[in-house]
């Protein structure tokens, strides 16, 4: 609920686990009393959070309009044009040993999976992947709209490796990278005649090494990732029915 916030979390480096934070912007109330939901911007390695506050609030000094206040200054610019702005924070090529090392603590990062202190149910880590797919493609979606075809085609191609990745996990298939993600949702799915392609599904995605970021072809490859979520998703939920 907060204008801006931040959520415990994890990133991947290699073999190693970095304590992170989901950042979180465009929380609050409203002029009615209503509230609204802060959005899901990314992940920072934690101990960028005092950085993350920096960036975001000089840029917010420094560029608003007179007597502007936060959410109607994120709301004028758009969560890609915040996401550009803290994208570098994301960069895990200049981690320091202290960024293995959470806020409070001495010892190396273990993350754990376990029951919410709120809803007291196991995190859905399946449906969370699918959501992450969707928040992907609006971002994608964004991007086209701006004419930034490049960073249009990387969301979708993210979107896309997302949403395998869920229906993977739920299978239990262990996946470590993203082109073993590719490869094994072939065997699973593909080869099974569970979902088809023209060829395969890595051919499918990776047709974003071979083709210059257009419009034409960056409409069409976001289509593909589209239509790739909703049939994953009502794949999966019609399979959780069935098993239930």
């Amino acid at each position: 609920m907060a204008n801006l916030g931040f959520h415990g979390s994890s990133l991947k480096s290699g073999k190693s686990v970095v304590p992170a934070l989901q950042v979180l912007l465009g929380g609050g109330t409203v002029n009615n009393g209503e509230g609204r939901i802060a959005q899901k911007l990314l992940k920072v390695p934690s101990k960028r959070g005092s950085e993350v506050l920096r960036y975001v609030l000089n840029d917010y000094l420094t560029n608003k309009q007179e007597a502007e206040r936060f959410n109607a200054y994120y709301d004028r610019n758009g969560k890609d044009y915040f996401y550009q702005l803290l994208k570098p924070l994301t960069d895990l090529s200049t981690l320091t040993p202290d960024d293995f090392i959470d806020w409070g603590h001495e010892a190396g990062f273990q993350p754990a999976i376990g029951v919410g202190e709120c809803a007291g149910v196991m995190i859905d880590l399946v449906a969370t992947l699918l959501y992450e797919a969707d928040e992907k493609l609006e971002w994608a979606g964004e991007a086209f709209k701006k004419q930034r075809f490049a960073d249009a085609l990387y969301y979708g191609y993210a979107a896309f490796v997302s949403t395998a990745k869920a229906l993977l996990l739920d299978k239990n298939v262990s996946t470590t990278t993203q082109h073993s993600i590719l490869q094994e949702f072939d065997t699973h799915f593909v080869e099974t005649g569970t979902f088809t392609f023209e060829s395969d599904f890595k051919s499918k995605v990776l047709a974003i090494n071979k083709q210059e970021p257009s419009e034409a072809f960056a409409q069409e490859y976001l289509s593909q990732a589209l239509l790739f979520l909703q049939h994953a998703t009502r794949y999966r939920r019609e399979t959780k029915y069935v098993n239930e």
